[in-house]
């Protein structure tokens, strides 16, 4: 009996074993990006998954140094299910320079946030140059830095120099605001980030009594020169921080107060650039903080931009030979057949086209390196072909469309791992205006 026990404990641990190991595959199966093909069919089931923007939200990098707890968004979850997670983003602190000098594709986005006075550090008039110090960058890594943005890569700074209130403190418990007053003035002033002028925006938080402050909230209500940006109405800055200086170049002002205060810059840098803005509020659903970063990580990738209710073209970005690609377009396993749910994202092209009637567009089609480069070439030719006769049964001329097949040719991404093949396998769109 006892021998007949302990057999039966055995087999209960193996099966509870097998089923755990089970389990965990599956749950990699699914949740590794790696496993995503584009163009296979077979993954719709796993995409709501592996590709849903809200969940984004815990790891978004770019909105600011506080942490995300409890947040769900303020859109619905139409917005967040079509958003595509492939652009890649670190923060400079992670970022393996060495790698990016071979591979300049390893990263879309770099990016930093608010730095704390005391760690900041000020070894010239050069912003670039103090913030590749406070990061602990060689001159090396600071050159692949700046060669990396100009080959298309996105610095993306937030902020700028904050102090707290216990750096108000000296040792003996005496309180010295003068002290960090002047050093945050110090370390802010006069500064030029690529020869260009820094504007340094400095606030403090109200005192309640000799020790305590209260959080200091300041309002914006914005406008833009550009249609893209002209929805983001209102925005807000609220910081414990005791003093806070933030860092904004002279550039391309995307947004401004209604009194003209630049609130967002951007600096064109070859193919490349660096966005600037301040630390808005983004967990407040009253403010604009949220749609303000999805705009611009869609605008600095020449995406389109998701609203609420489906596509919407990022117009401004589409100069003559702007590149953009459509992700989520989706091939039958091996062929060249549009889905029918890709052939719905494709209206809003079809509606620009449309509304731009002296427009033309390029379609490319783009493979990874698996099977023959013949094979991938005619593959992509037809994939190209596939999608002009979707556009042309809505109505726009076949004289408007050129397609291509490049095949394996120009990836944009390594073919050494599926992520990166995921990543090759595409369709581009290139707006030609006359």
């Amino acid at each position: 009996m006892k021998k007949y026990i302990i057999s039966l404990i055995g087999l209960i641990l193996l099966l509870g074993g097998c089923a755990s190991k089970n389990e965990v595959i599956t749950e990699k199966k699914i949740l590794s990006p790696e496993s995503v093909e584009i163009y296979d069919i077979s993954v719709d089931k796993f995409w709501k998954d592996t590709n849903h923007g809200r969940k984004l939200l815990k790891d978004f990098p770019f909105i600011s140094y506080k942490p995300v707890i409890g947040f769900k968004g303020k859109f619905s979850d139409q917005f967040y299910s079509k958003i595509d997670y492939r652009y890649k983003f670190d923060n400079i602190k992670d970022v393996d320079f060495w790698k990016l000098r071979t591979n300049p594709f390893a990263e879309d986005f770099i990016y930093v946030l608010p730095m704390w006075v005391n760690e900041f550090k000020r070894v010239s008039n050069d912003l670039f140059e103090d913030i590749g110090y406070t990061y602990n960058l060689s001159t090396k890594e600071q050159e692949i830095l700046k060669w990396w943005i100009g080959e298309g890569g996105i610095l993306w700074i937030e902020g700028g120099i904050y102090s707290t209130r216990y750096d108000t403190f000296k040792k003996n418990g005496e309180i010295d605001k003068v002290a960090i007053n002047n050093k945050i003035i110090k370390k802010s002033a006069n500064l030029k980030f690529f020869d260009r002028s820094v504007y340094t925006y400095v606030y403090k938080s109200k005192r309640v009594d000799s020790i305590n402050y209260e959080p200091l909230e300041l309002n914006y209500k914005t406008k833009s020169k550009y249609p893209y940006f002209s929805d983001i109405k209102y925005l807000q800055i609220k910081t414990d921080n005791f003093l806070t200086a933030d860092f904004l170049p002279k550039g391309d002002y995307l947004l401004e107060s209604l009194k003209g205060k630049p609130l967002v810059s951007f600096i064109r840098y070859g193919k490349g650039g660096v966005v600037f803005l301040r630390p808005f509020e983004f967990q407040d659903k009253r403010y604009d903080g949220e749609l303000l970063r999805w705009r611009l990580i869609f605008w600095l990738m020449n995406r389109m931009y998701i609203k609420d209710n489906g596509y919407q073209i990022v117009k401004d970005k589409f100069d003559n030979n702007k590149v953009f690609t459509l992700h989520n377009l989706h091939f039958a396993y091996n062929s060249y057949k549009l889905t029918q749910k890709s052939i719905k994202l494709l209206e809003p092209i079809a509606n620009y086209l449309k509304f731009h009637p002296k427009t033309k567009v390029r379609v490319e089609g783009h493979t990874d390196s698996i099977a023959s480069r013949k094979y991938n070439l005619r593959l992509s030719k037809r994939r190209a072909n596939s999608v002009k006769e979707a556009l042309v049964k809505m109505g726009i001329s076949p004289n408007r469309i050129y397609t291509v097949g490049y095949g394996e040719d120009k990836p944009i991404a390594t073919n050494k791992t599926a992520r990166g093949r995921a990543l090759n396998r595409r369709v581009d769109f290139i707006i030609i205006r006359k």
